[in-house]
């Protein structure tokens, strides 16, 4: 990631961790990374690089500090804040908005790139009837699924149909965006052109055709979705729910029974604050219908958190509540709380506490 990939990322009013956005990347799935990176809107980044080293994002931004574009905040961890010179160079760029990123948490990305990327390789060779080629690196999953799923769809008509499929789906991109994916893909004759490669023949950082690919690739996968998509069978499998399958039992416990959460913790066998964990990360993840907020918030436990708490949302910080407020709700009340104010619309931004 270079230093404007990085100020892309920071706000001048928000001060953001490095660490929250390193973790979101390297997919540390953390209750606390979870809520800062809804937060700071930044919850598509989650397990973009998981090959990123701990520390890997601090060069770049000490860069971005050297050059007066941001500054550290002192703070238990490092935060970064843009400066005035540094929110006028991130507001002059042309940045790139990718166009599925709502949709990334909800989706094994590895999983759908290897397949598609496979799939396309095969059925141009296969249309060009060439029995004999170098398949691209995959793992031996990936080979079994595109295998089983050619044999299962093997017909004259199969490059016409994934042909016209794809297109359809890179038409709704930007120009350059479908120009990264097919760029990326390999066939007959063609070997797929490296992120490194299209960085430099584009002129743009390698992250943000990491980026341009991912979206195209998702863009594809959500069309594929479709039952007479020729792509169907072999991508449905990459979605998934944005959240644990254990916090989804956790959460169809408490939303279908009248068990307190220390009852379902027994009735799961897991420790009591697991349960609260599996609820907080189903409020960040899910949309809030999928959470019994009036269940677990009462309107009488709101009106009394929301009398003493300040009118910023990343101003509030449960140790400044009164003591008898503490004594009353615990943490996980009011971090729900938050993240419910959060998704309601209150976007305002001051420091983090926790």
């Amino acid at each position: 990631m270079d230093p404007q990939d990085l100020l892309d990322l920071l706000d001048d009013q928000q001060a953001r961790r490095l660490r929250v956005i390193e973790n979101l990347l390297r997919g540390r799935k953390t209750v606390s990374t979870l809520y800062w990176g809804q937060r700071y809107d930044l919850l598509y980044l989650l397990s973009l690089d998981k090959h990123l080293a701990r520390g890997g994002l601090d060069t770049v931004a000490q860069t971005l500090v050297s050059q007066k574009m941001a500054t550290w905040l002192p703070a238990e961890q490092p935060q970064l804040r843009l400066t005035a010179l540094g929110r006028k160079q991130r507001d002059q760029a042309v940045t790139f908005r990718p166009k599925t990123q709502a949709l990334w948490p909800q989706i094994t990305l590895g999983l759908a790139r290897q397949r598609l990327l496979l799939s396309v390789q095969v059925v141009s060779q296969y249309a060009h009837q060439t029995a004999r080629y170098y398949p691209l690196t995959t793992d031996l999953a990936t080979r079994q699924a595109v295998r089983q799923w050619f044999h299962q769809v093997k017909s004259p008509e199969l490059a016409t149909q994934v042909f016209t499929a794809l297109t359809a789906s890179l038409t709704r991109l930007p120009p350059m965006t479908a120009q990264v994916v097919t760029a990326g893909f390999s066939g007959y004759q063609q070997p797929g052109l490296t992120v490194q490669q299209l960085a430099q023949d584009l002129q743009r950082t390698p992250w943000e055709v990491y980026l341009r690919h991912v979206d195209g690739v998702v863009q594809i996968a959500q069309d594929a979705r479709q039952t007479d998509h020729p792509l169907h069978a072999l991508l449905a499998p990459a979605w998934q729910t944005a959240v644990t399958r254990s916090a989804q039992a956790t959460l169809r416990a408490v939303a279908t029974t009248d068990l307190t959460l220390d009852q379902v913790a027994v009735q799961r066998h897991i420790k009591p604050s697991t349960v609260r964990e599996h609820l907080l990360e189903a409020a960040i993840m899910l949309p809030v219908t999928a959470v019994p907020y009036d269940r677990l918030l009462p309107p009488a436990t709101r009106q009394a958190l929301l009398a003493v708490l300040p009118a910023q949302l990343d101003d509030w910080e449960y140790t400044a509540l009164p003591v008898a407020l503490q004594q009353r709700f615990d943490f996980f009340t009011f971090r729900l709380l938050a993240i419910l104010c959060d998704k309601e619309g209150d976007h305002h931004a001051g420091t983090p506490d926790d």
